[in-house]
């Protein structure tokens, strides 16, 4: 009796063979970012987030170089894994900042709405590769297979087993030096933070638009290339 699983959620990452050696510059600058930040806008249990505090910038920061390098090459591996014909779009890093977390700090489930695809990157890690630091969350709001809606709610108890046909959200432990891509759309959070140390992640927004000299065709689904467009002038 085959059970077949159709439309999967594709969330691409890679473990970077370089972080040892960038770990300590990337923390530095992060922490250095933090404190010159603006006031703080988050309450006690929420992690720092840099674009709640002017820090949404990193992509053009040098001591970032290294990391903007390995997200667009990895960006356009995941793309391709999508099938996508890269030759006709162009891809921009929208904005990025920096997250640290702290003992018993989370992120809230949210999305990218203004964004195409989202990038996280793990600086620093307590306890790297457990769940004691803070899992990041993926959220299942399509639930194909919740036949009766409502019965996987924590109000009832017909689930009896869960498993991945059931299962209302998928975990990713926090690993240093790791890559995590995924469609931005998707609803996500991450997990309290149950270390003392500091969870430290660049969270990066990356936008598809059509390339130059595209069919028309193409700017029904992707927004025209950048250069096309004309600003108002100051009303």
């Amino acid at each position: 009796m085959p059970v077949d699983t159709w439309f999967p959620l594709a969330i691409y990452y890679e473990d970077l063979a370089d972080a040892p050696q960038h770990r300590q510059a990337l923390i530095e600058a992060v922490l250095d970012l933090e404190a010159a930040g603006a006031e703080p806008r988050n309450f006690p249990e929420m992690a720092w987030t840099g674009d709640l505090h002017g820090v949404e910038q990193i992509h053009l920061d040098p001591r970032f170089a290294w990391v903007v390098d390995q997200v667009e090459t990895h960006t356009r591996l995941y793309l391709g894994e999508l099938g996508l014909d890269l030759s006709a779009i162009d891809l921009y890093i929208q904005r990025a900042w920096p997250v640290v977390s702290r003992y018993q700090q989370e992120v809230g489930d949210h999305r990218h709405n203004t964004a195409h695809i989202s990038a996280v990157y793990y600086v620093a890690v307590p306890e790297s590769g457990t769940d004691a630091a803070g899992c990041l969350a993926f959220f299942d709001d399509a639930r194909p297979n919740e036949v009766s809606p409502g019965l996987g709610s924590e109000n009832t108890n017909i689930i009896a087993t869960w498993n991945y046909l059931n299962q209302d959200q998928a975990l990713y432990l926090p690993t240093e030096g790791r890559l995590i891509l995924f469609p931005a759309k998707q609803r996500h959070g991450v997990t309290m933070n149950h270390t003392e140390g500091l969870r430290i992640s660049l969270s990066f927004d990356i936008v598809l638009t059509a390339a130059p000299g595209q069919a028309a065709g193409a700017y029904e689904f992707l927004a025209p290339p950048p250069s096309q467009w004309r600003r108002f002038k100051p009303g």
